[in-house]
């Protein structure tokens, strides 16, 4: 490894603090940068019409010659999902293990990068150095074949990076959390543990995804009709035990979402799903078979409204509708901030005569995130002198605080971050030393764009309160007909009163303003601002109010 004359690292996150979604922190020694994850946040309703959030890159960009690595923990899109739009800015080598690495080469075919990236497979144990630092993953146990954490040496200590993770010592593939691998750092010494605070605030201990087989196995038994599995594409483990299940039972089975697909697709192809080709069927042929031979493998178990249960539940999925007769098992807990789609769903579901099984059958999902007991051993054996909750919302961060505290660390060893806060580290202690502003970068379709254009609150106005478009003709400083006048998702008492009131408004300021020598780009701004007041004073509504001016 490097030495310098450098007394501190520099660590910026860029995401994944007092949120779920969006990871993303920037390691920094001397001249050399290492990147651990690159993932996205999921739109919510504060904004309409998003595909997804990504994290700003505008200081990784600016100091691109510097990165030697871009390190990836595990394969969900938290933590992938913004790597191609990373590789399009910079040049770099991304490590991963293989079923992430997997993950990511299908992204990177959706959205190819400028020039062909360096993509390197890296096994649990295998150490290897980027300028200042030498790393090494660690194999953790989550909601995903193939997690890991990452302990990143440096001049002044090590740093561990826990990734998502959770202890569980009876896993689907036999492949456990390295305990001994965290506890030799410990015994070694670990100057900083940052550490996933997801279930912070549930008590005990996570419990094994193998208990689910046991419950999918007592309900395919009983179910006379079709069952329909909503999962992660991302859940390996979640999909085989369903094949299993379905094999045991005589039933074929149908993979409905083309990520859920290509994710089967990969996921077997690397090894890591088992089944027979006749186990699954395609759509042709899952539609002419009895209901009570069928499985549908799909997604949508957050409520998404573009997934295959959601296009379902509300009949507008083109092969499957469901109905009464029909099993549903949503086989995922509710991310915090999804409640109201999720439960959407399920009601229509049972609407339409479905029996479903979600949430409130507790043996039919499993976190994959490490609960207080879990937390408490991974800081116990990793003996850090400086502790940093990361990956959650502020009161999952501070609960994890709090549990370290408990555990006997002192509050001043202990930061509790924002994403731009620039933090140093060094063997005397772990401090914020400034920040950054970071931009909200929003994905829609193939535009990408910063919170500062406006388009969101245009779309949240037009969601909650519609649009008015007024469209005004001049020529030679005249009117030349009456101004058009139309609204869209908005509603008033009196509607025709209404347009007609803001079309005489319009024509009686325009009059004005030409008479008075202004300009259709004057004239336009004027009304857009005045119209506003007048509708909201006759309305108590807060449409979105476009102004188009053309002098002819």
């Amino acid at each position: 490894m490097k030495q310098g004359k450098e007394q501190s690292v520099k660590i910026l996150p860029l995401g994944g603090l007092d949120a779920i979604g969006k990871n993303m922190t920037v390691f920094e020694y001397g001249e050399d940068i290492i990147i651990v994850d690159c993932g996205i946040m999921f739109p919510t309703e504060e904004t309409p019409g998003i595909d997804f959030i990504i994290p700003d890159f505008s200081y990784v960009v600016k100091n691109r010659h510097r990165i030697k690595g871009i390190l990836i923990t595990h394969g969900h899109e938290d933590h992938i999902g913004a790597v191609p739009f990373l590789l399009k800015e910079v040049s770099a080598p991304v490590f991963a293990t293989r079923l992430t690495l997997g993950l990511i080469q299908n992204r990177l075919e959706e959205r190819p990068p400028r020039r062909k990236p360096e993509l390197r497979e890296v096994a649990p144990g295998e150490r290897f150095a980027l300028g200042a630092f030498e790393v090494e993953f660690i194999a953790v146990n989550h909601s995903i074949i193939d997690g890991a954490a990452i302990a990143i040496s440096t001049p002044v200590g090590v740093i561990i990076h826990s990734g998502d993770f959770k202890i569980d010592y009876s896993p689907v593939d036999g492949r456990v959390t390295d305990i001994h691998a965290f506890a030799g750092y410990g015994e070694r010494g670990v100057l900083l543990l940052m550490s996933d605070s997801t279930n912070a605030l549930r008590k005990g201990h996570t419990r094994s995804e193998s208990i689910l087989s046991e419950r999918l196995l007592e309900i395919f038994s009983s179910v006379k009709g079709r069952i329909i599995v909503a999962t992660f594409a991302s859940n390996i483990h979640r999909i085989q035990q369903v094949l299993d299940a379905a094999r045991k039972y005589n039933k074929r089975v149908v993979i409905s979402g083309i990520t859920m697909l290509k994710n089967v697709e990969i996921a077997r192809s690397l090894g890591y799903l088992e089944y027979h080709d006749d186990l699954i069927v395609e759509v042709a042929e899952a539609n002419s078979l009895p209901a009570k031979k069928l499985v549908i493998i799909c997604t949508g178990s957050q409520g998404e409204p573009m997934s295959a249960l959601s296009r379902m539940a509300s009949g507008t999925h083109r092969n499957f509708a469901a109905g009464s007769g029909d099993t549903v098992l949503i086989t995922a807990s509710v991310i915090p901030g999804n409640e109201r789609m999720v439960y959407s769903v399920i009601n229509s579901l049972m609407r339409m005569g479905c029996e479903v099984y979600y949430e409130q059958d507790e043996d039919l999902h499993v976190s994959g995130h490490a609960s207080q007991e879990e937390l408490k051993l991974m800081i116990s054996i990793t003996k850090p002198k400086y502790f940093m909750p990361i990956h959650g919302e502020y009161r999952h961060l501070r609960a994890h605080a709090r549990i370290a505290e408990s555990l006997g660390i002192k509050p001043s060893r202990i930061v509790i971050a924002d994403n731009g806060d620039i933090l140093e580290l060094s063997k005397k202690g772990v401090s914020k030393a400034g920040g950054m502003h970071l931009d909200r970068i929003y994905v829609d379709g193939q535009d990408i764009e910063d919170v500062g254009n406006g388009v969101i609150q245009d779309r949240k106005a037009m969601a909650s309160e519609g649009i008015v478009l007024v469209s005004v003709v001049t020529a030679e400083r005249m009117l030349i007909r009456p101004p058009e006048v139309v609204a869209k998702g908005f509603v008033a008492g009196s509607k025709v009163k209404v347009l007609e009131a803001i079309r005489a408004d319009t024509q009686s300021q325009v009059h004005r303003m030409l008479a008075e020598g202004r300009g259709e780009l004057e004239i336009a701004a004027f009304l857009r601002k005045h119209l506003k007041n007048s509708i909201f004073r006759m309305t108590r509504r807060n449409p979105l109010v476009e102004v188009q001016v053309m002098d002819v």
